[in-house]
């Protein structure tokens, strides 16, 4: 019994040294200049979502957590996020985007209708945007980074406030 608890202290002392050395090594890698918010969150963001087809389904209302500017799979980065919802209700509603940004490069946010079709997008230095969304009818929220650079990572939040 003492043998099987000791080796798994051992084996839990040693994954949790390798992945502070890994998170080490990748907090080595990221550029000074960046201005970081730190936000984490339950996985919303499932790659690959970077088409209309491989979008993300997500509750209108519900917080967005995502990250931009990791490599996928070994081949691509992520430069792209594509999230679908749905309106039940016609109402207003308030997006904000929060995260990460460098002198050059910043989150941006757009609001497209079922085709793909452009509604409404955020400008630089905004990230927030507003629309009267209506029943029934689905839309898309992407995130792109306007002057992206290999290496730049971004965290980021999108929430939602419906008005009441």
């Amino acid at each position: 019994m003492k043998k099987t608890l000791l080796a798994s202290l051992g084996l839990t002392l040693m994954l949790s040294t390798t992945a502070s050395v890994a998170l080490a090594a990748e907090a080595d890698s990221v550029p000074v200049a960046k201005e970081s918010n730190q936000l984490f969150g339950n996985g919303t963001d499932r790659e690959p979502n970077n088409w209309y087809d491989k979008a993300s389904e997500v509750w209108l209302g519900s917080d967005i957590y995502g990250t931009i500017g990791e490599l996928i799979e070994g081949r691509d980065y992520d430069t792209y996020d594509i999230y679908k919802f749905k309106a039940y209700q016609t109402k207003w509603v308030d997006f904000k985007i929060e995260g990460d940004k460098y002198p050059n490069a910043w989150l941006n946010l757009t609001l497209t209708d079922s085709d793909g079709h452009m509604i409404k997008t955020t400008e630089e230095g905004q990230n927030t945007l507003g629309k009267k969304l209506e029943a029934g009818k689905e839309y898309y929220l992407e995130v792109g980074v306007p002057g992206y650079e290999i290496g730049q990572l971004f965290w980021y939040k999108i929430s939602a406030k419906i008005e009441e």
